[in-house]
């Protein structure tokens, strides 16, 4: 395996898994919608190509050569989690036909199970999933449990935005350990055609990561009940809003499923938390 692209790479996740694929030595392209901002922001290492992701033409140029292909997909409504996840999906590998490509992955979540698939970007990340397994291309699924670079996104001014009682323990993980997961298992030839759970050491509520993330960066935490977030949200037409809102309760009603053979990541939130930045 030689050229990888990376779907999604410019993003707080993407980009780590290109850098590391970069750093073992992988070619890697950068798909984007726009070249030219992507290299003014990131430099001249990643060879960038254009794309769209509902425009089967534009992937296939942009794909062309390619011997690996991780996709970092994301979404904030179920329009866009359809859109993104499926119809995305599905359009990458129409524009794959005909490639010799030795590795295929996705990023999905810890929760992509049946059993929560009341929550659409759950129920889109399966679909996705399951369309991988039926090209067959090797394929690999990634199920990372929340990421601590999420937090910042939580912040308005000098206030974290607490929603929901959010006490129940989730394993967080750093975007630089997945990264490591991600490219050690598309370099290993036995690791195929699996779902891979990654979670991170220790078990913190969203509550406690909150208060202690806030207390390093010298921030307040407001709390906001999930319904007040969700009414706030439709109010002002802000899916994004309604969506983290319903990702909340969601977590409250079902917690963290519990998985024997999961894989961990070693850096703790303490740890994570004294490089931690706000940006």
């Amino acid at each position: 395996m030689n050229v990888i692209s990376v779907i999604g790479g410019t993003g707080n996740l993407g980009l780590p898994v290109a850098k590391q694929f970069l750093t073992d030595g992988f070619k890697v392209r950068i798909i984007t919608r726009d070249k030219q901002s992507a290299r003014s922001r990131l430099g001249d290492e990643f060879d960038f190509r254009e794309a769209d992701l509902m425009d089967i033409d534009s992937l296939r140029g942009a794909l062309k050569g390619s011997h690996g292909v991780y996709i970092n997909a994301s979404g904030y409504s179920k329009n866009s989690y359809y859109e993104n996840h499926v119809l995305g999906t599905r359009n990458i590998l129409e524009a794959l036909e005909g490639e010799q490509v030795e590795c295929i992955g996705m990023i999905s979540t810890a929760s992509a199970y049946p059993e929560f698939s009341d929550r659409w970007d759950n129920k889109y990340k399966l679909e996705a999933e399951q369309l991988l397994r039926a090209s067959g291309l090797p394929y690999l699924v990634f199920m990372p449990s929340w990421f601590m670079e999420t937090l910042p996104r939580f912040r308005q001014k000098n206030k974290l935005i607490h929603i929901g009682p959010s006490n129940r323990p989730i394993h967080w993980l750093n975007a630089a350990d997945y990264a490591l997961i991600v490219s050690r298992a598309f370099q290993n030839s036995e690791c195929r055609n699996r779902r891979l759970p990654i979670y991170g050491p220790e078990g913190i509520s969203m509550r406690q990561a909150m208060l202690r993330f806030a207390d390093h960066h010298q921030l307040k935490v407001k709390r906001l009940p999930s319904w007040l977030a969700t009414f706030l949200g439709r109010l002002s037409r802000d899916e994004e809003l309604v969506d983290v809102a319903d990702l909340m309760q969601h977590y409250d009603r079902t917690g963290e499923k519990f998985v024997p053979d999961v894989t961990r990541t070693t850096t703790t939130f303490d740890n994570w938390l004294r490089t931690s930045s706000l940006g």
